[in-house]
């Protein structure tokens, strides 16, 4: 992976690939051609790159890493492009969308590149070197990476790498992710039965789940890295310090990380419970997906900041190179809020929930008097078709943002039949005994009606609560 570089300091350098040859001005795949350098690393360069066909920049990542090798490298180089191909499948708006791929060179000398829209924006780590970032910006970004991570799950790709570097935020304040599946794609160990072969680390260590650390990812440790950049955002430092790559595995596997709020004054506790649940060593123990971390990342995003916020970064941390095609933004300074980044919302529209949720109050309460006036219809009437009718319509209604008023009300209509139904069993005894065929089917559908409220209401309230930690 490739680090985020300002252009200017690149853009003068003689750039050579490994056989020596100037690379700037190349024609890669008779169609683009490299411009400048953003950046490099263990896997190779990336390069702003004039698409000629089009007419438009591009970004072109050449992975020198899979050059030459013999049978070796080819085999490495096809299965490169293979896996690049499913992955140039995903179209999100929080993801880089890859526009094509191919080889350049010929014989040993042949390389693999990706050509990829070019991003104007930064990496987190960059923006959060130059200041604090706040609780909302970390909650707003964190949710919107989820988003990212839902849809390339849902299309049975894991990210491997996710790291601030690797996050880029645009001049509108949108979250871009990069290199989904690069890390595992550019692995010239892989076998198709075995993530990795001695030699070759898939992912960043310092943001790596334990079972990725044991060659054995899941979905789940993408939530697991994207806990540890969280703890970074929010603190100003990594969950666990350690001076090399085996001391990250290691603490990774066996330490427990410190709670945000030990490490930065100002984090309040619900942030401590979400970063700490996705820091859990067992996958089964975190959120069981992104699109619920997103959502739980969107409740604190709405809980208002604390007046302290959290602490400078501490400087000492130093990140792992990443692979990235952009270009600066202008100096962000350290007073940057989140609004900054944010639309203003129209004033107007805010109080639309609040004239909702006062119509609720008075339409609740009058259903349950509608209900008690049927009741006294009897059942021989309309009582029992009512009443099942009303029951579940308090079940459909039911959200885990329900609150006590409506879920009060719905057992109050609960309670309410219940007792109508006890001294309508006591008063028709006699029926009962006598036209079994006729009544008991009626009573028999108000019994699991009672039970599927009630049951509704007890799986909201734990979505509520697991949405709120």
């Amino acid at each position: 992976m490739l680090p985020i570089v300002p252009v200017r300091q690149r853009e003068d350098r003689d750039v050579r690939n490994g056989g020596g040859v100037t690379m700037r001005d190349q024609l890669l795949g008779d169609r683009y051609r490299l411009v400048r350098q953003l950046g490099e690393g263990g896997m190779g360069q990336v390069w702003e790159a004039q698409d000629e066909t089009l007419g438009r920049p591009v970004a072109v990542k050449v992975i020198s890493l899979l050059a030459g090798g013999g049978s070796r490298g080819d085999e490495a180089r096809a299965r490169f492009l293979r896996e690049a191909r499913i992955t140039a499948q995903l179209q999100h708006p929080n993801i880089v969308t890859v526009h094509d791929l191919g080889e350049t060179g010929a014989g040993n000398e042949r390389v693999p590149f990706l050509v990829m829209e070019l991003v104007r924006g930064e990496g987190l780590d960059t923006m959060s070197r130059r200041g604090a970032v706040t609780l909302a910006e970390a909650a707003r970004w964190g949710a919107l990476v989820s988003d990212a991570l839902a849809e390339a799950h849902a299309a049975g790709i894991m990210h491997r790498d996710i790291k601030p570097s690797n996050i880029l935020i645009t001049p509108s304040g949108t979250v871009k992710v990069l290199d989904f599946g690069i890390a595992r794609a550019a692995d010239p160990y892989a076998t198709a039965d075995r993530l990795t072969q001695t030699g070759f680390i898939v992912g960043t260590p310092a943001y790596m789940a334990p079972e990725q650390a044991r060659g054995f990812p899941e979905p789940r440790s993408d939530l697991y890295a994207l806990g540890c950049l969280l703890f970074e955002l929010i603190t100003g430092q990594l969950p666990f310090q350690a001076p090399d790559t085996v001391g990250y595995l290691s603490a990774h596997l066996a330490q427990e990380p410190p709670t945000p709020s030990s490490v930065s004054t100002g984090v309040p506790s619900a942030w401590d419970d979400l970063v700490l649940r996705l820091l859990e060593k067992d996958p089964d123990q975190r959120y069981p997906n992104a699109t619920d971390l997103s959502q739980a990342l969107r409740h604190l995003d709405r809980t208002p900041e604390p007046a302290a916020g959290p602490a400078p970064p501490a400087g000492g941390a130093t990140q792992p190179p990443s692979m990235t095609a952009t270009a600066p933004l202008p100096p962000v300074t350290p007073t940057r809020r989140a609004s900054s980044l944010l639309p203003r919302p129209d004033t107007a529209a805010t109080h639309i929930p609040a004239r909702r949720g006062r119509a609720t109050r008075f339409v609740l309460p009058v259903c349950l008097w509608l209900l008690l006036l049927a009741s006294l219809a009897g059942p021989k009437a309309i009582g029992v078709p009512v009443d099942l009718a009303v029951i579940w319509v308090f079940t459909a209604v039911l959200r885990p943002r329900s609150g006590s008023l409506t879920r009060g009300t719905g057992y109050a209509a609960v309670a309410a039949i219940a007792v109508q139904l006890v001294g309508f069993v006591i008063h028709y005894w006699d029926d009962f005994l006598y036209g079994v065929s006729v009544w008991w089917p009626h009573l028999m559908m108000i019994f699991p009606t009672i039970a599927a409220y009630c049951y509704r209401d007890v799986k909201t309230r734990r979505a509520a609560s697991s949405s709120s930690t």
